[in-house]
């Protein structure tokens, strides 16, 4: 009655590619993993890259409304310097006519002087 005991290291099978076949998975993941690091990386920097490109798109926009504005209001100086310079020509225009009657008032007022003086 012997009884053979079935020996446990030998009854578990192991196959000779298990642990080259593990390595090679673990490095794959590795380099899987890496590599979603980087796309993500990419990712990040296209993401900043496009807002800076917006940022710099909305600064462009209102640099050129700031330059119409600007021109608007340049446009708008230069009428108000046209009105003035009218306006100083009508003065100026008065002015002569107001020395012409001075002038004309002073020769009736001489012409009545030397009338006055006759009599």
């Amino acid at each position: 009655m012997s009884r053979k005991i079935p020996a446990t290291a030998s009854s578990i099978p192991t196959p000779s590619s298990s642990p080259a076949g593990g390595q090679r998975s673990i490095q794959s993941m590795l380099q899987q993993k890496k590599e979603k690091e980087k796309e993500k990386g990419m990712d990040v920097s296209l993401q900043l890259i496009m807002q800076g490109i917006q940022d710099l798109k909305m600064k462009v926009e209102e640099f050129g409304k700031n330059t119409q504005n600007t021109e608007k209001r340049t446009e708008n100086i230069k009428k108000r310097m046209e009105n003035i310079e009218k306006r100083m020509e009508n003065i100026e225009k008065r002015t002569e006519n107001i020395e012409k009657r001075t002038e004309n008032i002073e020769k009736r007022t001489e012409k009545t002087d030397k009338n006055v003086e006759n009599i």
